[in-house]
This record gives C-alpha cells, sequence and structure tokens, in this order.
C-alpha cells in the first residue's frame, strides 16, 4: 500500500517498550506516515479513545479513512468511531476488498 502511494498509518496495541524493540527488527515498521502504540497512548483498541486519537495525530478523517485489522472487535470499534473498517482473514480476500 505504502509503495502503491496510499497514506498508511499504523494503531497497534503494542505495548510501548517491546515496540522499541520490534522497531528495530523488523524494518517495515519505518515505512508507515506514523504509528500509534497502545502502549504510549495508554488506551487500546477497541476503545474509542485510540480511534480518535489517531485520528487527531494524523490529520485523518475517520469516514474517510479505512482500518484493516485481524479482529472483529477491533473492526466493529473502529466502525463505532465512524471509520470504514475491514476484517483481515487472508491477503485475497484483502485484496478484493481493496478493489471494491
Amino acid at each position: 500500500l505504502v509503495a502503491g502511494g496510499h497514506d498508511v498509518t499504523l494503531l497497534t496495541n503494542w505495548a510501548a517498550d517491546t515496540f522499541v524493540e520490534a522497531r528495530q527488527r523488523y524494518d517495515f515498521l519505518e515505512l508507515p506516515r506514523g504509528i500509534t502504540v497502545s502502549g504510549e497512548v495508554k488506551a487500546i483498541k477497541p476503545d474509542r479513545r485510540i480511534y480518535d486519537h489517531h485520528a487527531a495525530t494524523f490529520g485523518l478523517v475517520p469516514a474517510a479513512t479505512l482500518f484493516i485489522d485481524d479482529s472483529q472487535k477491533n473492526v466493529d470499534g473502529a466502525k463505532a468511531a465512524g471509520w470504514q473498517a475491514v476484517l483481515f482473514t487472508n491477503a485475497e480476500a484483502l485484496r478484493k476488498s481493496l478493489a471494491e
């Protein structure tokens, strides 16, 4: 998605201390425009506060933003916060959802 020119941000339920190590290990975490880490903002998906915080931090309009997650409760939380959202089940299903 980043290589295709899409504006990508990450919203993760990762602990603050272990996310520092993850960023050192996984280069792809440097690709998105920004990342909200639940352990840093003291809110966790599907709590509405983390979606609102992420949108405000990165200037996102929730209704024009697509949230992708592998947890139905997090997808439901994003939808409740006004975001478009899809459940990730596999790469092919995601490609189809993105095309639609």
